[in-house]
């Protein structure tokens, strides 16, 4: 930076601002700036991260944890944050939970070790938080996304489930549906006893009784299996709802032709499918 300056005829400062990207911030002309980045190129020379963390004790980094990316709703969500953190400065690290409370708390340690500056998590159970103890004692900042863990009091970014089911279950009354299945996924997860409650709300607001329901993992052949048996049961539903991308996946793969289903999350190519 030194040589750079003495090249320009500006000061170290100067450069620092410049190839730090807040030449505008300081005042600092385009014609400047472009002499400066010009001699960095000629000079090879490239901004230390590690420098630049041990200067301000920061990492600039933030983690991303969530449950399955092979879900297309974490992996849009993993791209949309990625997006952000690079817009302030900051990597994102993505990592992978497996849904499971063990591989949670091995990447939760793994944070704690590696001093990110922040961690966007979604929790595998809503009524668990020990392992998250020490990252609260640091004072690590933490938000949640898409789930909660009741009596944990962290900022959270989440789905309004109860009024989505609420959508789904007029949605389909108005059609004329009166026996409306529902499959589910594990309620030791937020999301989806928040998803069961507002369904079953739904159902009486309307006057109706739920109808037969079940819970299934969100993997699409375990939601096949869970489907094929609602559907199996007496008296026949006429309408189905599924509480994420992997169970209306499933849910479909077992719906017989005059099975209408309504699935939580988008479903990418849903206007090419043969049910409704």
């Amino acid at each position: 930076m030194k040589d750079i300056a003495q090249r320009v005829g500006v000061s170290q400062a100067t450069v620092s601002h410049v190839l730090s990207g807040r030449h505008v911030q300081f005042r600092i002309s385009a014609a400047t700036a472009g002499r400066v980045r010009e001699a960095a190129r000629l000079f090879g020379y490239r901004l230390s991260a590690l420098a630049r963390n041990f200067k301000h004790h920061k990492a600039y980094s933030l983690c991303l944890a969530v449950g399955d990316l092979t879900n297309p709703f974490w992996a849009g969500l993993a791209m949309g944050a990625q997006e952000e953190a690079e817009r302030h400065g900051y990597t994102l690290v993505v990592s992978h939970t497996g849904e499971t409370e063990e591989k949670e708390r091995l990447v939760v340690d793994m944070l704690a070790e590696r001093r990110v500056d922040g961690v966007i998590l979604s929790p595998s159970q809503h009524h668990k938080a020990h392992h998250l103890a020490g990252m609260r004692a640091e004072r690590l900042p933490i938000v949640f996304v898409d789930r909660t863990i009741d009596g944990l009091d962290v900022s959270s970014v989440i789905t309004d489930s109860v009024a989505g089911m609420r959508l789904a279950v007029d949605h389909l009354v108005g059609r004329g549906h009166r026996k409306i299945a529902y499959l589910g996924g594990p309620t030791e997860t937020s999301t989806f006893r928040d998803r069961l409650r507002g369904y079953r709300h739904a159902m009486a607001s309307h006057r109706l009784r739920p109808g037969p329901y079940a819970i299934a993992p969100s993997d699409p052949e375990e939601a096949r299996a869970a489907a094929a048996r609602l559907f199996g049961r007496r008296p026949a539903a006429t309408a189905v709802i599924a509480a994420n991308f992997w169970l209306t996946i499933g849910t479909l793969r077992a719906a017989p032709d005059d099975i209408v289903v309504v699935g939580f999350d988008e479903v990418f190519l849903a206007d090419l499918l043969r049910i409704p």
